[in-house]
């Protein structure tokens, strides 16, 4: 029979605080969020969950990082990519994989007020989505220095892919897109393809 460890109880229980306090925020908001109603979500006593995190600006800071880690981690792999095209486009490819496997995480970076008022006024969250943003200006700067792209500002060209990604994702979580994979996938890429057409050097 296997034997928990403290260190995992207390490691699964902080997770099941985490989800427990994502699945509310989204549901509740940040305004109608409580430690209570987290503690009670995730079967433990209201005073318990003080012995993990502070409070629930705390929590929803650590969700936030955690959600911009995980989309971080997404990406990197697209660095195997053999040239900056490549690299480029497994980047695209992984927002959406990011948007299908962590539907709850890309509404929460992506979607929800509270976030992008946390984002402006907390600058280590600052930091976090700033990540994400330059890893995807890095691909397109390179694929202008190779030719792959017409010169243009990097960085708009970032802002401008990231805003079809939040439409996109906006639109799939409103039921206005197909539920399908496969559906879901042609169509995200004839965006994307179309966006790389008027993009092409």
């Amino acid at each position: 029979m296997d034997v928990i460890t403290v260190s995992q109880a207390i490691s699964s229980t902080k997770d099941r605080i985490l989800e427990c306090a994502l699945d509310l925020f989204l549901s509740d908001g940040y305004k109608g969020l409580s430690m209570r109603k987290i503690a009670l979500c995730a079967d433990i006593s209201p005073t318990a969950i003080y012995r993990h995190y502070n409070d629930k600006e705390a929590l929803f800071h650590i969700i936030l990082k955690r959600g911009f880690t995980m989309l971080i981690n997404y990406l990197k792999p697209a660095l195997k990519g053999e040239t900056p095209l490549d690299r480029l486009k497994l980047s695209v490819q992984y927002y959406l994989d990011f948007m299908i496997e962590k539907p709850k995480y890309c509404e929460l970076i992506f979607i929800k007020n509270e976030s992008r008022d946390e984002l402006a006024s907390h600058e280590e969250l600052r930091a976090y989505s700033k990540t994400t943003f330059d890893f995807d200006t890095q691909r397109i700067q390179e694929c202008m220095d190779e030719g792959d792209l017409k010169q243009d500002s990097a960085s708009e060209v970032s802002l401008l892919l990231l805003s079809t990604y939040v439409g996109f994702f906006s639109l799939y979580v409103s039921g206005l897109l197909p539920r399908s994979e496969a559906q879901l996938k042609e169509l995200y890429w004839k965006s994307m393809n179309r966006i790389f057409e008027g993009l092409n050097a």
